[in-house]
C-alpha cells in the first residue's frame, strides 16, 4: 500500500509541522514579552537600564586578590589580572608575550 519512502516523508513532514508550531508559539511569546517591557519602560514602571546583580564591575573580584586589571598591549582592552589571554582579541597577556 505505502512504500517506506512515503511513510518516511509523512512522518518527517508531521514532525516538521509540530516543530514549526512550537517555534512560532515561542517566538510570539518572546515578541509579546518584549512589547510589554517596552511599554513598561515608556510608562516609567521599570528603569530603562538596570544593573545586573550577578555581574557588577564595581565590586571587587575575589579571584584577583586586589591585583590591578591588565591592559592588553594589542587592542588596549582591560582584562582581569588572572587572565592569560585578552578577552577581546585573544592576544597573550603577561610577561611572556
Amino acid at each position: 500500500m505505502f512504500d517506506i519512502g512515503t511513510v518516511y516523508l509523512l512522518a518527517t513532514g508531521a514532525l516538521l509541522l509540530v516543530a514549526l508550531g512550537v517555534g512560532v508559539r515561542t517566538l510570539v511569546a518572546i515578541f509579546r514579552e518584549g512589547r510589554e517591557r517596552s511599554r513598561n519602560r515608556r510608562e516609567g514602571e521599570i528603569e530603562r537600564y538596570t544593573e545586573d546583580p550577578v555581574y557588577d564591575r564595581d565590586s571587587p573580584d575575589p579571584d584577583t586578590d586586589g591585583a590591578a586589571p591588565t591592559t592588553c598591549p594589542q587592542c588596549g582592552a582591560e582584562n582581569n589580572a588572572r587572565f592569560t589571554f585578552c578577552r577581546e582579541c585573544a592576544a597573550p597577556l603577561g610577561p611572556n608575550q
